[in-house]
């Protein structure tokens, strides 16, 4: 059924006010309520047409940029400084043991045919993790700014980060070679870099200035606008180096975190922004465009494969975390970085332009990200229900 954008979007609006109060006494995340809806308005038929559509896309794909932005605020630095950087080492090697157990088992596996690009490219697929998903999960918990919450999160974030870079890269040599264009990834770090520089000095030099974008009577509201301007340089730059848009969106709510440490009245409104409008979109739009009928052409016989596959990648190498936390931590951490959402959604449509995966695998691909992004942070969250 076609109807107004404004429709849908007051559809929207009202499960995004009503799914966060039920989620709260069902005891899952507010994530997985909001998916479920979309799943649900996505069954009813409904759709919108022409610029419609055009709106409805553009408000999704910009609810996980601003997603990523947010998650880039929420990395709290100062645990690195008073702790070390202990939650990035652990980070780092949970993913390097990920992306080991992935290749292995991408080679043992015959599916993928006996070209090692297939079986590359899968076991970076599968190494992926949902930092969409990881936040608003230990945000509800009240774990966002703990010790083990930070290790969580920079874990997903790593995974992320690396595959996306890993993956850009790897697309970027099998289409073009060894070009110049693959060296346009480091120049967005190097632009960065020197964002950094420049914020530090503006804010040694002009302090009171500054300071006046964070008050909470700012009539022109300067600080949201000098953030949205950062945020949209960075996935500029991305789109120009042909890298996915969410590494600029991280890499500018990063540069935020650095620079100002958070806490702020300018946070607050951004999170405003962000969870109480245009995140809901994104998961709700996730929902909506799932296409039941794909599983049909082979790829439910796929799925209890990649499930298992998926589930011990992550899991396995959480035993790392063993040294630091308890077993049911360390089980509840690899759980929750099992959940895979629109990122694997994303490099399964590059896998199948290249041909480096067939139809049947990418329709299995999308309902293992449903089916993870579902179980996977409701599973965690019943582990530290108390």
């Amino acid at each position: 059924m076609i109807i107004s954008p404004y429709i849908l979007l007051l559809a929207i609006a009202g499960f995004a006010f009503v799914i966060p109060i039920l989620s709260s006494k069902i005891g899952v995340p507010a994530v997985v309520g909001e998916i479920i809806c979309g799943i649900l308005l996505g069954s009813l038929g409904l759709s919108v047409e022409g610029e419609g559509q055009i709106i409805m896309e553009f408000l999704a794909s910009f609810g996980l940029i601003f997603l990523m932005f947010l998650v880039g605020m929420e990395i709290d630095f100062s645990i690195a400084e008073t702790q070390g950087p202990k939650s990035f080492i652990i980070g780092f090697f949970v993913f390097l043991t990920t992306i080991a157990i992935s290749a292995y088992m991408m080679s043992r596996l015959g599916y993928f045919g006996t070209q090692y690009h297939h079986r590359i490219f899968a076991a970076l697929l599968l190494s992926s993790s949902a930092v969409g998903l990881t936040v608003p999960t230990i945000k509800e918990l009240g774990m966002l700014k703990t010790d083990y919450g930070q290790t969580i999160l920079i874990s997903a974030f790593i995974a992320d980060f690396a595959t996306v870079l890993l993956i850009t890269a790897y697309t970027l040599y099998l289409k073009k070679g060894l070009t110049m264009e693959m060296f346009l990834i480091a120049l967005v770090f190097i632009i960065f870099f020197a964002v950094y520089q420049l914020g530090k000095l503006a804010i040694w030099h002009y302090p009171e200035r500054l300071s006046a974008w964070f008050k909470s009577d700012q009539p022109s509201e300067i600080g949201v606008r000098a953030s949205f301007a950062l945020l949209l340089v960075f996935v500029a730059l991305s789109e120009i180096a042909n890298v996915e848009a969410v590494l600029g969106a991280f890499l500018a709510g990063v540069m935020l975190s650095l620079l100002f440490r958070g806490g702020t009245i300018l946070e607050q409104k951004l999170y405003g922004i962000g969870y109480g409008f245009l995140i809901p979109i994104f998961f709700i739009n996730v929902g909506m465009q799932f296409d039941i009928g794909a599983l049909t052409k082979g790829g439910i016989y796929l799925l209890p494969m990649l499930l298992i596959v998926a589930l011990t990648v992550k899991i396995v190498p959480s035993f790392l975390l063993i040294i630091w936390y308890s077993l049911r931590e360390s089980i509840a951490a690899g759980i929750l970085l099992s959940s895979r959402l629109s990122l694997i959604i994303a490099m399964a449509a590059i896998g199948l332009q290249l041909h480096l995966i067939d139809k049947a695998m990418e329709s299995a691909i999308i309902l293992l990200a449903l089916i993870t992004s579902i179980i996977c942070p409701t599973i965690f969250r019943r582990m530290h229900r108390h």
